[in-house]
C-alpha cells in the first residue's frame, strides 16, 4: 500500500501477468500482473471500514496503526489489516502526514484550495503529539505552526505534505505541491518542527504531486503521482516490453493500441471486492454510457460486459511472476 501514502490517480502501472479467477491466461501474448505489492502473490480484501481519502504515512504507536486522511480525523488498526475510524487529527485541511520523531509524533497538513476553483493559496503547517491515542492522557496536540505557503500568483500549491527525516544525517525535509506547479523541497528544525530559519524552498520537480522522500541503500527517492487529481482512481495498462496500450473499443472488445493518447477508453479503475479479487473497468466506451466491465469470454479471450459478481469470467487477481 504505497506507505499508503496519498492517493493513486491515473499512473502508469506496468503488467506482466495478468490472471482471471477461472484461468490463467495469456494476453496478446504477454501476460499482465499489476505491481501492486512486491511480497504477496494474491491480494486479499482489507476488512473493517478502510476508507479514507489522501491516506498519510501509517504510523505504529503503543502496538497500534494509524494513518490519517483530508478532512480530519483518519482510522487505525490493531494489526494493520482490520480497520476503524477513530483518529484524531484537527484542524481539518488536506494531505496529511505524520513521521515518529524520537518519542514524539510530527503531523504535516495543508490548509488550501489546491489549485481548485482557481486558488493557489494556501499553507502547510505542523503540529506534535506525545501519542497518536486519543484514549491516553497524555494525548493533546500542540498548537500548529506554518512552515510553507504559497499565494494565488505563484506557479506551486502549498498542499500534500511529505516528510523524511533523514537516516544519515538526521535532518528533517519537507517536500509539497501539486501538478498545478512545481513541487518544492524545504527544510525543517527536527526538534521543533518549525521552519528552519533562513532556508528558501527549492523546486525539485514539475507535473506531478502527492509526493513523498525515501531514503534506501544511499539513495534518495522522491515519489509522485503524475496525472488529474480527483479524476479517479485511473490507470494506463500497457503491455510489458512495449508502447502497447489496453484500449476499450465501441465493438466491446478490448485492443492494444501502440500508443497513449489519453483517451478515457484507454483509462482503467481497478477496484478491490469484498471476496478479494479485483474488477476492471475502462472510464468510458466509445458509443456508450453503459459502464462495462473487463470480462474473460470462455476462459481465454479478453473483452468487455456488464459485470456479475456472480461470475468468476468478471473478477481478477494479480500474481507475481
Amino acid at each position: 500500500m504505497q506507505s499508503i501514502k496519498k492517493v493513486m490517480k491515473q499512473n502508469n502501472i506496468f503488467f506482466r501477468y495478468f490472471s482471471p479467477v477461472a484461468a490463467l491466461q495469456k494476453l496478446y501474448a504477454a501476460a499482465l500482473v499489476a505491481l501492486l505489492s512486491s511480497s504477496a502473490y494474491e491480494a486479499e480484501a482489507q476488512v473493517g471500514e478502510p476508507f479514507i481519502h489522501d491516506p498519510s504515512t501509517i504510523a505504529l504507536c503503543d502496538g497500534k496503526y494509524y494513518t490519517f486522511g483530508t478532512g480530519e480525523g483518519g482510522i487505525w488498526s490493531e494489526d494493520g489489516w482490520t480497520w476503524q475510524g477513530g483518529a484524531v487529527r484537527p484542524g481539518r485541511g488536506a494531505a496529511p502526514d505524520v513521521l515518529k520523531i524520537g518519542d514524539r509524533y510530527l503531523v504535516a497538513y495543508s490548509a488550501t484550495g489546491g489549485g481548485l476553483g482557481g486558488s493557489h493559496r494556501g499553507d502547510v503547517l505542523t503540529m506534535w503529539n506525545k501519542t497518536l491515542d486519543p484514549k491516553s492522557p497524555d494525548f493533546k496536540y500542540t498548537e500548529p505552526v506554518v512552515v510553507a505557503s504559497s499565494l494565488d500568483d505563484e506557479d506551486c500549491d502549498a498542499i500534500d505534505a511529505g516528510l523524511l527525516l533523514d537516516p544519515t544525517t538526521g535532518r528533517l525535509w519537507l517536500s509539497y505541491g501539486t501538478y498545478f506547479g512545481f513541487i518544492r523541497l524545504v527544510e525543517l528544525d527536527p526538534k521543533t518542527g518549525k521552519r528552519m530559519e533562513g532556508n528558501e524552498p527549492v523546486n525539485i520537480a514539475i507535473d506531478c504531486e502527492a509526493t513523498d522522500l525515501i531514503y534506501r541503500n544511499g539513495w534518495y527517492y522522491l515519489l509522485g503521482t503524475h496525472g488529474t487529481c480527483c479524476d479517479g482512481p485511473n490507470y494506463k495498462i500497457c503491455i510489458e516490453g512495449t508502447i502497447r496500450y489496453l484500449t476499450a473499443t465501441a465493438q466491446h472488445d478490448v485492443i492494444a493500441k501502440p500508443e497513449f493518447t489519453g483517451e478515457d477508453a484507454q483509462l482503467w479503475r481497478i477496484e478491490q471486492l469484498t471476496d478479494g479479487t479485483y474488477r476492471i473497468m475502462p472510464k468510458a466506451v466509445p458509443g456508450t454510457e453503459e459502464k462495462l466491465a473487463l470480462v474473460s469470454l470462455g476462459d481465454c479471450t479478453p473483452g468487455l460486459a456488464p459485470f456479475d459478481f456472480n461470475s468468476d469470467n468478471s473478477k481478477w487477481n494479480f500474481r507475481q511472476p
